[in-house]
């Protein structure tokens, strides 16, 4: 098994535990048996593409981090519920960091 299913399998288990969620409880809310959510966590089984959405909405997580390993997680800004001011301070914030890593500012 690779090491992509394992962090897969990882991130599954730790996002359902700081939800505060049982194997049990999340594998409710799935509709599935708490066996195929072991199987999963534990890496032995990968989840379907509709089971790996359910997953992400439920545990708010994403998978981001594991089919992009090399994109650092502090470029994603999310501006949901920004004000248009609010959110062109932060694109300016944005810019002039970007312009002091690159040497420019």
């Amino acid at each position: 098994m690779g090491a992509e299913i394992r962090e897969l399998g990882e991130a599954i288990r730790a996002a359902r535990m700081r939800k505060g969620l049982t194997q049990e409880a999340l594998s409710e809310l799935l509709d599935i048996t708490p066996i195929h959510l072991k199987n999963i966590e534990s890496s032995r089984r990968k989840p379907s593409v509709p089971l790996l959405f359910a997953l992400m909405e439920l545990l708010d997580f994403s998978v981001d981090a594991l089919v992009f390993p090399r994109r650092d997680a502090c470029e994603v800004i999310h501006a949901d519920g920004l004000t248009e001011e609010e959110l062109a301070a932060v694109e300016r914030l944005v810019d002039v960091m970007r312009r002091r890593n690159n040497g420019r500012g």
